[in-house]
């Protein structure tokens, strides 16, 4: 296994060989610019460990969702990752109890949900279904 990389103050990335997958750990709460600096920073590393697609975003110490945010991302971001990583990506939200209904949009469809043929995406908040369901996800 390959020790968590420190890509700065707020985000550590971990290719996880083993299982296929890279492990993304938000380490403090990020404001938006932060937050999208981070996005790309795990598509570069993940387009680095040979396209992995399947993530584990770890989600639970980011306190607040902005839905500008959640809303780039779905329009913007996700749309990207076929382009750079060549296949449908899997992304697993581990999120805490407390932030479920933090991080629901009514304008977003529920999830597990699948944006066009790039990516699908689910959200947990145990870390080891949400291993299983990207495991699950050949």
């Amino acid at each position: 296994m390959v020790s968590p990389v420190a890509v700065t103050d707020y985000l550590l990335l971990q290719h996880r060989a083993d299982l296929g997958l890279v492990a993304a750990r938000w380490t403090r709460p990020v404001n938006s610019s932060e937050l999208r600096a981070g996005y790309q920073e795990m598509l570069r590393y993940a387009a680095g460990c040979d396209a992995c697609r399947r993530w584990l975003i770890d989600a639970r110490r980011r306190v607040q969702v902005d839905s500008r945010d959640v809303h780039w991302l779905t329009d913007v971001f996700y749309p990207t990752l076929r382009q750079h990583l060549h296949d449908h990506t899997y992304l697993a939200f581990l999120i805490g109890p407390h932030q479920i209904d933090h991080v629901r949009d009514e304008s977003l469809p529920p999830l597990p949900h699948t944006h066009g043929d790039y990516c699908s995406v689910h959200q947990f908040t145990d870390e080891g279904e949400a291993v299983r369901w990207l495991v699950a996800q050949r």
